[in-house]
């Protein structure tokens, strides 16, 4: 089970409600440079960065690449997504198997393509990286990386822990690192488990910059969670480093969009109630305004800049 935090949202100023969210992110940064100095210590040059959906990957990729780039060492980041087959791909295996589209399994990255740039980045040799539009959901081009024998390779995405994936780096040592929120946050009698913390961060991220209606992330996240617990969670404790995600005052700070965007959710749909569920809960622990946030966060993944981040309306509901 993983631990909990225990937290009390009430406080008495805004100096103190700064400190806070500022102890929240210095606690993170922490353990994301203590992972960096670790793998300058291991002396590899291959990393893999893994974590389940909207974990933090991304601002843990960037501190790392910062850190160990300021010690002198040239760091290539390589995202995992780009090697995704076509969506069109996709779609026509699902069709002739009679299923869901699938997004998410081992056997949707071009494994064999990642195989040869892993190869050629081993042997010093012109390495070919695919870039992926999710937008067209094809490859929209072909890069050529040319390394250098000091390189560090990160290679950074959910399927870095993939036994496929992994299989790839098994012919020269290199360092695991996992991501995500590990710990729970109990506030206001409510239990946010860790979970429902990276749900929520999905839905306000794919409301506000992928045009995913909140609807279309309750159908998503069934798939999505059905594949962490099949490919994710049995290997996630094998790994060399791992790094807690989860911020003490996330369910606070996240709780005015997310009431709002669940607000969307209608009487119609089957995920109405589990919609309403949600609200009562966050609807009874305080809101921590979005000013309070650093633009370094690994919040600003999902709530974007202070600019874009304030909700149209405050919608409580009881």
């Amino acid at each position: 089970m993983d631990p909990i935090i225990p937290v009390s949202y009430a406080f008495s100023s805004s100096d103190e409600i700064q400190r806070f969210v500022l102890d929240c992110e210095a606690k993170f940064f922490r353990s994301v440079d203590t992972c960096a100095e670790k793998i300058l210590e291991s002396g590899v040059r291959f990393v893999t960065l893994s974590g389940p959906s909207c974990s933090g990957k991304t601002t843990a990729s960037a501190r790392i690449l910062s850190a160990v780039s300021a010690r002198g060492v040239r760091v290539k980041v390589i995202s995992i997504d780009d090697f995704y087959y076509s969506r069109e791909v996709l779609i026509e295996r699902a069709r002739e198997a009679g299923k869901p589209v699938d997004f998410d399994s081992p056997t949707t990255i071009d494994v064999g393509m990642l195989a040869d740039a892993i190869g050629a980045l081993r042997r010093g040799e012109v390495a070919r990286l695919p870039h992926y539009d999710f937008k067209t959901g094809t490859c929209d081009r072909i890069d050529e990386f040319f390394p250098d024998e000091a390189d560090l390779f990160l290679f950074e995405g959910i399927q870095a822990i993939y036994p496929n994936v992994i299989a790839l780096f098994e012919n020269e040592p290199y360092f695991s690192v996992y991501i995500r929120p590990s710990s729970s946050v109990e506030a206001g009698g409510e239990l946010f488990e860790s979970h429902e913390l990276r749900f929520a961060r999905r839905l306000v991220r794919d409301y506000r910059y992928r045009s995913a209606s909140p609807d279309q992330t309750f159908l998503l996240w069934e798939g999505v969670r059905a594949n962490e617990r099949e490919y994710l969670e049995p290997f996630e404790y094998g790994v060399d480093y791992r790094i807690d995600s989860t911020m003490a005052y996330e369910p606070a700070l996240i709780r005015d969009l997310y009431l709002e965007y669940l607000s969307y959710v209608k009487e119609d749909s089957p995920y109405y109630e589990k919609a309403r569920r949600l609200m009562r809960e966050y609807d009874r622990i305080p809101s921590i305004a979005t000013v309070y946030i650093p633009e370094h966060s690994i919040f600003r993944e999902f709530i974007g800049s202070e600019e874009e981040s304030s909700p149209k309306t405050d919608r409580r509901t009881s």
